[in-house]
């Protein structure tokens, strides 16, 4: 696939790129971006408890990581553009119901069976294999950049705003109109040109001879893969709440956070960079150091100054971890096998992805604040580092 799409005009493949990046920020940034602003609001509509409207998210990350293979698979035999035009309909048709339903059913429904499946068919897996398949010499940088999440940073501050003049329901009401408008994006996304080059034959030998489940390799990577994940999304779900423990107003909290949020977008790309020159493996061990001396930093209560420093250090180094798996992937098992390998890898981190974060917040109210819960990340981090060493140490063996 390589050398046939080099060839291939510059504007066609930006295009794809940049049709790629709409698709993946409009599903992540409206589902991970605007639950946590809309959750005192969801509990008021629907009478329900915090831990009953927490479990509508809880129901998007587990529908990402269980149809992570099912999507694979139907992208090989329906073709982007018809599984994410699906995807992004389905999400659409979740918000629509938001908007409209005041029974809690519904809201499970919405985003158990809608929103859920909608943001696994047009969000970070369909899209990292578009643009990795339409930039194969530079996969790292070009996964990272269609995977930015701009509009992720962008809605909670957004998202606020319009509430407080439409109400919930409106809200929700443009966020499904938005999802229905992107069909026309998508409408014109076509997979990369395949040749007879499909990436490293002796992987892909091994990957149908022993089965990608069959090798310890991608044991190794699911643990630490889970566990970097799991590490993000506790420190996105925790961090405005520990600032605030720690002394911080509730304002600049969230400005912090909101910077935080900015620079992960940069982390993508450039932790994708470090893919290209390092290898997945090397890149990863490198974000899990920083990841640690990040949050061991915020363990002191510094000031100001250093606080932000380390929140920017955690945004860039634990935004990456989807472009860095995908080279690993493709190095380790093949690019004929990219596909099946990510969604697998999206199934089996489920466990660490869906229970350790909740976990944490457990761990907080048990000891009565964040230590604990920071000393288990920098445990953590550093089991993450060591195998993802290792792993770099396999991904170069690989011939490219």
């Amino acid at each position: 696939m390589g050398s046939e799409n080099r060839h291939q005009p510059a504007s066609r493949r930006v295009a794809m790129l940049i049709r790629g990046f709409l698709s993946q920020n409009v599903a992540i940034g409206c589902s991970y971006g605007t639950f946590g602003i809309s959750m005192i609001g969801l509990q008021e509509r629907y009478s329900a408890g915090r831990g009953a409207v927490s479990l509508g998210f809880s129901l998007v990350i587990l529908a990402m990581g269980l149809l992570g293979p099912l999507i694979s698979r139907a992208v090989e035999r329906f073709g982007f553009r018809r599984t994410m035009m699906i995807g992004t309909t389905l999400a659409g048709c979740g918000y629509a119901l938001l908007a409209t339903s005041s029974n809690i059913v519904a809201f499970f429904v919405a985003f158990g069976l809608l929103i859920g499946p909608g943001v696994a068919m047009a969000g970070t897996l369909p899209v990292g294999l578009l643009a990795g398949g339409w930039f194969p010499e530079w996969r790292g940088r070009a996964v990272g950049l269609a995977t930015m999440p701009m509009l992720l940073s962008m809605m909670p501050m957004l998202g606020v705003a319009v509430i407080e003049q439409v109400r919930l329901p409106g809200f929700y009401a443009g966020i499904a109109v938005l999802h229905f408008l992107m069909l026309g994006v998508i409408l014109g996304i076509r997979g990369a040109p395949r040749s007879d080059a499909v990436g490293n034959p002796g992987a892909q030998h091994r990957a149908d001879r022993t089965g990608i489940v069959s090798r310890p390799i991608f044991w190794l990577l699911v643990l630490s893969g889970g566990l970097l994940n799991s590490i993000s999304i506790t420190g996105v779900t925790n961090i405005v709440s520990l600032l605030i423990e720690t002394g911080t107003s509730p304002g600049r909290a969230a400005l912090m956070a909101s910077a935080m949020g900015v620079a992960s977008m940069c982390g993508t790309l450039s932790i994708g960079w470090l893919c290209d020159h390092m290898g997945g493996g090397r890149a990863l061990a490198l974000a899990a150091v920083g990841l640690a001396l990040s949050w061991l930093t915020l363990s002191y209560v510094p000031g100001f100054m250093l606080t932000l420093v380390a929140l920017i250090l955690i945004g860039l180094c634990g935004a990456g971890t989807f472009p860095a798996v995908t080279v690993i992937s493709t190095r380790l098992f093949g690019l004929a096998h990219l596909g099946k390998a990510l969604g697998l890898f999206g199934l089996f981190t489920v466990p660490l992805t869906f229970l350790l974060p909740p976990l944490a917040g457990w761990l907080h109210d048990a000891t009565g604040g964040y230590p604990a819960v920071i000393a288990c990340i920098v445990a953590g981090c550093g089991l993450v580092a060591v195998n993802f060493y290792l792993v770099g140490r396999i991904e170069r063996r690989q011939p490219r």
